[in-house]
């Protein structure tokens, strides 16, 4: 074969490349037009958005703050309670097998039943009117 015809050959398979490459080449070509506006209008709204995603973390900090803040007074305050129902607890199991050997809990329990009888008797008197 004669080295013309592989040069024919060449250009008319470089040419058929061509074609198939242009409309790969404008689609690429608006592909990076559409980026550029994209990225011109992210631009110009960065500023923005970073503005308010700093006041969003700013918000969140004191509120994690707040929050801890709150807790800990709550804390505070059920340790208090506890220590308190605690001690005042503590001192009625020591005291209770005292009272039941001493003569103070066959006075209360005298004492309720009186009570007891007066209002039976209360009830009963009234009821009758």
């Amino acid at each position: 074969m004669n080295p013309n015809i592989y040069l024919l050959i060449f250009c008319i398979a470089f040419s058929v490349l061509v074609i198939i490459c242009i409309p790969i080449l404008w689609q690429v070509w608006r592909t990076m037009k559409n980026a550029t506006a994209t990225l011109e209008t992210l631009n110009k709204s960065l500023p923005s958005i970073l503005k308010n995603l700093e006041d969003i973390t700013t918000n969140i900090n004191n509120t994690t703050a707040t929050v801890n803040r709150e807790i800990q007074t709550l804390s505070n305050f059920v340790d208090r309670f506890y220590s308190t129902t605690s001690y005042i607890f503590g001192d009625l199991r020591n005291l209770a097998p005292q009272i039941m050997k001493g003569s103070f809990f066959p006075l209360i329990k005298n004492a309720l039943a009186i009570i007891k009888g007066i209002r039976v008797f209360m009830n009963v008197f009234l009821s009758k009117k």
